[in-house]
């Protein structure tokens, strides 16, 4: 039980400073002498993990495909998927519904060029484990569990 308190409180920890990426800069920024940016996903917001969820769910891909994944499975992924996986990792960088709107795209494009394969599929690996879900499913498990929708009957009838 202490392990598991421990672990949520290191993912708690890890999303609240973020999850540093180095990309090789753009090209404007590389005329400046940067070489290199620094992408961060934080602590997602509930709109940020419902678009996600979207563009992750439209693959049909499992978190244990994502994680025990070979090389050959890797390419076929990218090939059929990598467009949906970029717009994932893409929004929950960004993490602002205006912004998100606007530069969803460009910034998966951007992603696609910069970032390794490896790269983009732990970042999407940290947004499915670590994204938030796990709250909304301990919060859907308890009211399930108290059937607030159950009908109230009200007393039972005594018997002589």
């Amino acid at each position: 039980m202490e392990q598991l308190h421990t672990e949520l409180h290191v993912a708690n920890t890890l999303l609240q400073r973020g999850v540093k990426v180095k990309a090789h800069a753009p090209l404007f920024l590389r005329m400046f002498g940067k070489k290199t940016i620094t992408l961060t996903l934080r602590q997602l917001h509930a709109g940020t993990i419902h678009r996600a969820s979207i563009y992750y769910l439209q693959t049909g891909i499992s978190r244990a495909q994502l994680q025990d994944i070979s090389t050959e499975e890797a390419l076929v992924l990218m090939a059929t998927h990598g467009k949906s996986i970029h717009k994932a990792v893409a929004c929950s960088i960004i993490n602002n519904w205006l912004l998100g709107w606007f530069f969803t795209k460009i910034l998966a494009f951007y992603l696609r060029e910069s970032l390794g394969e490896k790269a983009i599929t732990t970042l999407m690996d940290i947004i499915i484990t670590y994204g938030g879900l796990a709250d909304f499913m301990t919060t859907t498990r308890y009211i399930r569990g108290m059937r607030l929708t159950a009908p109230m009957l009200g007393q039972k009838a005594k018997g002589s």
